[in-house]
């Protein structure tokens, strides 16, 4: 990603290219914040197992997904159904 020269405007495919970037980063915020939801991503893991840590990432990740197709007025997963 280039830098903005000093003193100077970017061009618009640069500016087009931060914007799009700035969305995708910022959904990836919104999503990472709502899995943190569950207070286990957030808190230390005691369990010792081999994958533990993944498996609880993992369901808590599918309990984002699920919640996110039940909520009405999400875009997001519910654009097929927009159509």
């Amino acid at each position: 990603m280039p830098t903005k020269p000093p003193g100077q405007d970017l061009a618009r495919e640069q500016q087009w290219a931060n914007q799009a970037l700035h969305q995708r980063l910022l959904r990836i915020k919104h999503v990472n914040s709502s899995v943190k939801r569950c207070r286990s991503v957030k808190d230390r893991i005691r369990l010792w197992k081999q994958g533990t840590c993944d498996l609880v990432m993992e369901l808590c990740c599918a309990l984002h997904n699920f919640r996110m197709r039940l909520s009405p007025c999400n875009r997001w997963f519910n654009r097929d159904k927009l159509k």
